[in-house]
């Protein structure tokens, strides 16, 4: 009796990015082809950008701020950039209501793909669809108003928008986790972003607000994003670390209670 003999050898496995790049791919293509979530993330943006920045910048004229005397399209265009971010975020946050209604969820967890790979993923197509969004929104704006700023200080700018799109998308992606009601976070994504970005020093300096939106100011979290880029786009990186550094703070702290809250959610499907 002969013994049988197998010449063929075991099928290689995937490289360890295989699943990574596939979840970023589907995430993205998620978020991006959703026309509906994407005119609401981009309508109040552009709203903002072509009627209030150009009506409220023939009506101000000009504006101090800490001793530069800007056009006040130019102050006002850190507000538009943080509008952005946050109605994208929001955005990026309802796709995981999408995926669990429709039962894509449940089918993405009983494949044997590694969890930490799926967060990355996730995280990082929010990310680029806040960053995409945010960057059309600068691009056009750059296109209609005149901002003579050296090549450094648009640098400065593109970090701080970069790190705002990372905070505040692992913001609202905890909020989705965390709130197990599709209603309740698309009411709360809509307010909020009126709230946050208007409860902060977005139209006048910090010193030049109320008081009691002077304090808000100072926990509100677009407050960062808005400083941050206002002080790169206008002096350059050395002024805008500290609100950077703030906004990594966030982006961590965030992004780690989105990752261990989703895994729970995961276990419960």
């Amino acid at each position: 009796m002969s013994e049988l003999s197998f010449t063929h050898a075991a099928p290689a496995a995937p490289r360890r990015a295989a699943d990574l790049s596939a979840v970023f791919y589907r995430e993205y293509a998620l978020l991006a082809r959703n026309r509906v979530n994407l005119i609401f993330g981009l309508t109040p943006t552009l709203v903002y950008l072509l009627l209030v920045n150009t009506s409220l910048g023939n009506v101000v004229g000009a504006i101090e701020y800490r001793g530069v005397t800007l056009p006040f399209e130019v102050f006002l265009l850190p507000m538009v950039l943080a509008m952005s971010v946050v109605s994208a975020s929001g955005t990026a946050g309802m796709a995981l209501f999408q995926e669990e209604m429709s039962g894509v969820s449940t089918q993405l967890w009983s494949w044997p793909l590694r969890r930490s790979r799926f967060l990355l993923g996730k995280i990082l197509a929010g990310v680029a669809l806040v960053f995409a969004q945010s960057m059309l929104a600068l691009v056009v704006a750059a296109v209609l108003f005149h901002f003579p700023f050296p090549a450094s200080h648009w640098a400065a700018l593109l970090i701080a928008l970069l790190l705002a799109a990372v905070a505040f998308n692992g913001l609202y992606l905890a909020a989705a986790v965390l709130i197990r009601d599709y209603r309740t976070f698309s009411v709360l994504s809509s307010v909020s972003t009126l709230v946050l970005v208007f409860a902060a020093p977005s139209l006048s300096p910090a010193e030049q607000l109320p008081v009691v939106l002077r304090w808000i100011s100072v926990v509100n979290p677009v407050t960062y994003a808005i400083e941050g880029m206002r002080d790169a786009i206008v002096l350059g990186f050395g002024s805008a670390w500290p609100d950077m550094l703030i906004l990594v703070a966030m982006a961590v702290v965030a992004n780690v209670v989105a990752g261990r809250a989703l895994l729970r959610r995961a276990g419960d499907l």
